[in-house]
């Protein structure tokens, strides 16, 4: 199991052949020695995610990413009309298995460098898997085992780009297909500090604009799987913050109870208030503490401008330097908005 260690967690979007963009952030975060405990990776974020595990860092991860092209992830599908699907991912999988991204062996073992949570979404019920290669602290659905390249490749499976994936008997499609970029895996891990890095601008209607309308069919299904991603993030941090919301009137709640009781024991003489430790200093004595877990906003790394969507399929150098960049740089913008600072100014 990984180490016991379980209050960072950063949580990788899915974005194709986008996904140098997260090594960019992760580049920053490590200079800023911020190093996650919890990994939770959907589609090119599993994969990411699994070199993480696997004892990756942001420069030696780069260092795969600068070689990865087209070629070494996807080719045609040569009888479209006997399948459901354009691309064939079997070149991804060799990659994986003989370039040297993911050590499975350290991944589920003791030895791995974080606790990771890959999805994916089954076909038959559109439910959401998580998948897991350590026990949770919180009860949760996830489904602990050992982590395979099946699973990886099912996380990675976009409906029609890519053909479905099968574990335990049954179809997987791309866990972004019902949640991009899900924060809960990680609060059920032990997450009191979150990072999202997502591949879409982010609360930015300007930025939207500025995007062209789609020029062709592959160009409008790909705008079409971006704004249901980013959708899903906008769902799933809603209900973050309404949990926080009734956390803190429950906590306000337990204050008010607190102190109630505290002065009907002083007039009777049973309780001297001084003596009370309130270590957490959030106003309600140690001695009446209930367990409340309310979590600050996450941290969320988001491009400013569009990335184009047609670079989801397309792996190339020269793209990959390109978001590296962009994701280093809203690192640091993201970093610095969150009231941090930011080595070197």
């Amino acid at each position: 199991m990984p180490g016991k260690e379980r209050k960072k967690a950063l949580v990788l979007s899915g974005g194709g052949g986008r996904g140098a963009y997260h090594v960019g952030a992760l580049r920053f975060l490590e200079e800023h020695e911020w190093f996650p405990d919890i990994v939770v990776g959907t589609s090119i974020g599993a994969v990411n995610g699994a070199a993480i595990a696997s004892g990756h860092n942001a420069y030696s991860l780069w260092a795969l990413w600068r070689r990865l092209e087209t070629k070494h992830v996807q080719r045609a599908n040569l009888n479209p009309l006997n399948g459901n699907f354009l691309l064939n991912t079997a070149p991804l999988r060799e990659t994986l298995q003989k370039e040297g991204w993911v050590n499975f062996d350290r991944l589920n073992s003791d030895e791995a460098a974080v606790h990771l949570r890959v999805t994916a979404t089954e076909v038959h019920s559109g439910h959401l898997h998580v998948f897991g290669n350590s026990g949770d602290i919180y009860p949760s659905r996830m489904r602990r085992e050992p982590l395979t390249l099946d699973h990886i490749i099912a996380s990675c499976s976009i409906p029609i780009v890519y053909p479905a994936t099968e574990l335990h008997g049954n179809l997987y499609w791309d866990g972004a297909t019902v949640a991009n970029t899900p924060m809960g895996p990680a609060i059920d891990a032990g997450a009191e500090e979150i990072i999202v890095v997502i591949m879409t601008p982010f609360g930015d209607d300007e930025a939207a604009e500025q995007q062209h309308p789609p020029r062709n069919l592959l160009e409008a299904a790909s705008t079409t799987l971006e704004w249901a991603l980013l959708a899903s993030f906008q769902a799933d941090l809603k209900l973050f913050r309404r949990v926080n919301d009734l956390v803190r009137l429950q906590v306000e709640n337990a204050r008010l109870q607190a102190h109630n009781a505290l002065l009907l024991g002083q007039l009777r003489g049973l309780i001297n208030y001084d003596d009370l430790v309130d270590a957490d200093g959030n106003g309600i004595p140690d001695l009446l503490e209930k367990e409340y877990h309310q979590l600050p906003d996450p941290i969320i790394v988001a491009p400013k401008r569009p990335i184009p969507v047609e670079q989801i399929i397309q792996y190339e150098r020269a793209k990959h330097e390109q978001v590296y960049k962009m994701g280093y740089e809203d690192a640091k913008r993201a970093w610095r908005e969150a009231g941090r600072e930011v080595e070197g100014g």
